[in-house]
């Protein structure tokens, strides 16, 4: 498995903040903001082509209805997916995950690539991924993470080349068996209060990297970093960067 080290900002979405969430128009402005590294959240469509969207359901940034699962690529394609979030983005279309690695690697950029099932979709939706990304030659830097442990599992067998990272709000008891299990490198967790200092220390004593999600605030970033975390997500990498520089 390659050793793929994440930076400390990881445009979450792209930079979300700014553009809509896992477009290529978001992708784009993330790498002109300077971020290094995107995360994203692929499922697929009914035709079995991995697309970037978050949710189940298209209604929340989209002006579809149903789910994603539902429809074709060509029925997603037709879709108006930046509207919603200002007018300057009208027409965004959903983008396919091939675009984004096409577009990851012109802009130089690592992945984060985040398998976001539908319930009952986890292994056809690990395998289409992963069948597309065994296709290609060459890749940008993609580190694999899923909140499922089913794709987790999958993905070792699957893609089992790249980094991973399992996801949790909070860590569970059995973190440690858990990520044995998939040979995960990272933990991924929400950026809350409920983390603390000596958790850190001893993920990191398992030899696991410690990224936090979705960190908007300087103030946040510095408390993470400040007890130990490797990362953050950010909404707002523009901002996160400039603050670490200075």
């Amino acid at each position: 498995m390659s050793d793929t080290k994440m930076p400390a900002i990881i445009a979450h979405r792209g930079a979300s903040g700014s553009a809509p969430e896992n477009t290529l128009a978001a992708i784009r402005l993330a790498a002109e903001h300077g971020a290094r590294w995107i995360e994203i959240d692929v499922n697929i469509s009914a035709d079995g082509i991995p697309v970037l969207f978050h949710d189940d359901g298209l209604s929340r940034c989209s002006n579809g209805h149903g789910l994603v699962i539902e429809h074709s690529l060509d029925t997603l394609k037709s879709l108006d997916c930046g509207s919603w979030f200002s007018e300057q983005f009208t027409g965004e279309k959903i983008a396919t995950f091939d675009e984004c690695l096409e577009l990851a690697t012109e802009c130089n950029l690592g992945i984060n690539l985040e398998i976001k099932p539908c319930s009952g979709w986890e292994l056809p939706t690990t395998d289409a991924i992963s069948q597309l990304i065994n296709s290609k030659k060459t890749l940008p830097p993609i580190v694999v993470s899923s909140f499922s442990h089913l794709v987790m599992q999958r993905a070792t067998t699957s893609l089992p080349e790249l980094p991973r990272s399992s996801l949790f709000l909070v860590a569970p008891p059995d973190w440690h068996t858990l990520l044995e299990e998939v040979d995960a490198s990272n933990i991924h967790l929400h950026g809350n209060s409920l983390l603390t200092k000596k958790q850190v220390a001893d993920f990191k004593a398992s030899g696991l990297g410690v990224y936090c999600y979705t960190v908007n605030t300087t103030d946040e970033a510095k408390a993470l970093f400040d007890i130990g975390v490797d990362g953050v997500f950010t909404n707002y990498p523009q901002m996160l960067l400039e603050h670490m520089d200075n």
